[in-house]
């Protein structure tokens, strides 16, 4: 059962990061065509695409991570194992996607800014806070495990 689901939290894993490289040569190859033009980084619409990849990235990496932590230690006190490997695969899915999304929009936005290395920087940002969602059957055992809150 762990096996499986360390199999669908790898598709979307991975899938997160298919989905940012892709938008990253799609941005490129429609650059290169001249099917879009770059957006001055000083302009008011350069300005909000900034702010949101940067809230963007600001807000969701430490909330999602922290949710999901606090999602876990509800799950670990489920008694039946099976509802919660079903819960924590749930969970889970929504933590690489939150946490993820923010490579997306950095690297659609380093090339529609026109090479605007900050936004590169955000969406590296993101692959780190995307690697600590790296699922194992170790992390799995980890994160289930029983929490003591007498702390």
């Amino acid at each position: 059962m762990v096996q499986q689901i360390v199999k669908r939290l790898n598709f979307w894993y991975y899938g997160i990061m298919s989905v940012a490289v892709l938008v990253a040569a799609l941005m490129y190859f429609l650059l290169q065509k001249g099917l879009l033009v770059p957006v001055d980084q000083n302009s008011a619409c350069g300005m909000a695409v900034q702010y949101f990849v940067i809230l963007d990235t600001l807000v969701t990496i430490p909330l999602g991570l922290w949710l999901f932590k606090r999602r876990c230690r509800r799950i670990s006190k489920l008694e039946d194992e099976e509802q919660r490997l079903s819960e924590y695969g749930k969970y889970a899915v929504r933590r690489i996607l939150t946490v993820g999304n923010s490579m997306t929009f950095g690297m659609a936005a380093f090339y529609l800014l026109g090479g605007y290395q900050s936004m590169l920087w955000m969406a590296a940002i993101a692959a780190v806070g995307w690697y600590f969602c790296k699922p194992t059957e170790r992390k799995i055992q980890l994160e289930l495990a029983p929490y003591d809150d007498s702390y």
